[in-house]
């Protein structure tokens, strides 16, 4: 049946989602010669990426700089 598959197939696709951002932003930490990962590697991954569009109004940012389309300094909205 659909409905007993579905928790476990959108389980699954949350793992990859989740994953395909963390590798992306874990790749952008060490292009800044970082072993952490930090909340503007995740932003930048964002706001870099097409396929994260849907994520750009929702993650918090104070400033977006002119070159490269990083971001320079984000808030923890609470």
């Amino acid at each position: 049946m659909v409905s007993t598959e579905a928790p476990i197939l959108f389980t699954k696709v949350c793992e990859l989602f989740i994953l395909e951002l963390m590798i992306r932003s874990w790749l952008h930490a060490e292009e800044n010669k970082r072993q952490t990962l930090q909340k503007n590697d995740i932003a930048t991954e964002i706001t870099r990426m097409d396929i994260f569009d849907f994520l750009v109004d929702i993650v918090p940012r104070d400033e977006v700089a002119a070159l490269g389309g990083t971001v320079a300094h984000l808030e923890l909205m609470i």
